[in-house]
């Protein structure tokens, strides 16, 4: 199995509300096969699995306020044109989700 180079994982995430049509710059937690989980409240919590090609394997929302629809990887640098910096080919993850109204 190929390992994952670390200029393959996504260095900028950002979660997309469809419902309010917001945008938000999560708290990013990178975990390794060989690490401990961090304690993170699983209100708050979005679970991405990459496999060894960097690609999503799996996403999975533990909130029961935010539910992922859609996980897009882009690696081009059409994302970066909003930046002055020359492309370094680090990925942007946009996660889709819809949110639900807190009781």
């Amino acid at each position: 199995m190929a390992s994952t180079h670390n200029s393959d994982i996504p260095q900028f995430v950002v979660i997309h509300d469809q419902v309010h049509n917001t945008y938000k710059h999560p708290i990013v937690h990178y975990v390794f096969e060989d690490e401990p989980f961090p304690e993170v409240a699983k209100e708050n919590l979005i679970l991405v699995d990459l496999d060894h090609n960097a690609q999503v394997d799996a996403i999975d929302s533990y909130s029961p306020h935010f539910q992922v629809t859609n996980c897009q990887l882009d690696h081009s640098s059409t994302a970066y044109d909003q930046f002055d910096a020359d492309h370094d080919g680090t990925g942007l993850m946009t996660i889709e989700g819809v949110s639900a109204p807190r009781a």
